[in-house]
């Protein structure tokens, strides 16, 4: 987990392009030893050419470093076995002389097929204990990952579709890498007095210790949603609770707290270091949420300030309000670049149901996919694969008409 930095320039990196020949480093240096005993044998191009002839047995035994089976290590015998083979056969009286001159060629073939069978038994014997080993491996993450994954799924319990007038809908993408099973975190609570108020955070670090960090952040806002007046206060509750429990500064968590109140149609958002939301208005577009000044994470909220981290805008009919965690925005293609979310959400906005006629209504037949489908799968389409960190997207729609409502705040007012 990142803390979001606002204005922050991207990484810039080129794509790698794979070089085919560096995985074939030991072919070509092996075929190159060979060739080179070999002509030098045969032109006499040394006074004493045959001392080059034990070389030969070489290539099966570097052959076999590193090989998951028998036929590499067995081929390369059988090409320096024929070359010690020739090498004896263009001397003086042929194969059938085994004295003088002979003898090198027919020793150096003697240690080739001794290498090769050595090098084929170790390649036999290591790639078993290699195998079990692996499997071992594996079930040791498989086990890992199930329990972090049944942890994590006890404490993101899912979120109803509706909860007052508000239409709501969670994408959780988990990570690609073994057990790499992250903190994200996301909840909602309707209150009597403070409306309906939302949480969305990333805690930092992976594992199981995440996991149980983001139990009680959630346990933690589920508590004082309810009894506190202010998202600050809230804010500052949950910060307090980390620093009892985890001691100071050694955990924090990265949060977007908001508040909709449904009367008003007004929404209010408290940024502690983490991506702002995107709001989604059908009259006014799409429009990312910044604040002037984001306080520091949970945990850390006494190092710094959080005068400008709070802003209060209209929250619409028919608006939409998407949060996320940073494994979206931070999310790569083949290329090493960024997904460009709020970019995406423009073009897609249009797309996604459910489609309005000009007066706010829906219409007739209109279904279509949820804004929130359709960004799940560009953003899967564009990395290619599962991300390499968790990513949670939680959409928030108002309805056609706020119950109650009266006049509606201004487009935009800070606090």
């Amino acid at each position: 987990m990142r803390m979001h930095l606002r204005g922050g320039a991207r990484e810039q990196t080129g794509t790698r392009h794979r070089n085919p020949w560096a995985a074939r480093w030991l072919e070509l240096a092996t075929f190159a030893a060979a060739v080179a005993a070999t002509v030098v044998c045969l032109t006499r191009a040394w006074a004493s050419p045959l001392e080059l002839t034990p070389l030969l047995a070489v290539p099966p035994a570097l052959a076999g470093i590193g090989a998951s089976g028998a036929r590499r290590p067995l081929g390369y015998g059988v090409v320096a076995l024929a070359a010690a083979a020739v090498i004896d056969a263009v001397l003086r009286g042929g194969i059938t002389v085994t004295s003088g001159a002979h003898e090198l060629p027919l020793a150096a073939a003697g240690a080739v097929a001794a290498t090769t069978l050595v090098s084929v038994a170790g390649v036999k014997v290591g790639g078993g204990k290699a195998t079990a080993d692996a499997e071992q491996h594996e079930q040791q993450i498989a086990n890992v990952a199930s329990v972090a994954e049944a942890a994590q799924r006890a404490v993101l319990r899912p979120l109803p579709e509706q909860l007052g007038p508000l239409r709501l809908g969670v994408v959780y993408l988990a990570a690609a890498a073994e057990a790499r099973v992250g903190g994200d975190l996301y909840e909602v609570a309707s209150t009597a007095g403070n409306g309906i108020r939302l949480i969305i955070g990333d805690v930092r670090g992976k594992g199981l210790g995440a996991v149980e960090v983001a139990a009680d952040i959630i346990g933690r806002f589920r508590e004082v949603a309810h009894g506190v007046g202010t998202l600050n206060e809230v804010a500052h509750r949950l910060d307090a609770g980390l620093s009892r429990r985890w001691g100071q500064y050694e955990e924090f968590v990265t949060a977007l707290l908001a508040e909709i109140d449904p009367d008003r149609g007004k929404l209010t958002i408290l940024n502690c270091g983490h991506p702002p939301p995107i709001l989604i208005s059908p009259e006014d577009g799409v429009t990312v949420l910044e604040v002037r000044a984001p306080a520091p994470p949970l945990g850390l909220i006494t190092l710094g300030s959080d005068a400008g981290a709070k802003e209060v805008y209209a929250f619409k009919p028919n608006d939409q309000l998407l949060l996320y965690t940073d494994g979206v925005t931070e999310a790569r293609d083949a290329n090493r670049e960024f997904y460009p979310l709020d970019e995406r959400v423009r073009l897609l906005a249009p797309k996604a149901g459910p489609r309005l006629t000009r007066t706010g209504k829906l219409r007739a037949n209109g279904s279509a996919p949820t804004l929130l489908d359709l960004v799940r799968d560009d953003l899967l389409r564009y990395v290619g694969a599962p991300p390499d960190d968790d990513a949670a997207l939680l959409l928030i729609r108002a309805p056609a008409a706020w119950p109650g409502a009266r006049t509606p705040v201004p487009p935009i007012t800070r606090t």
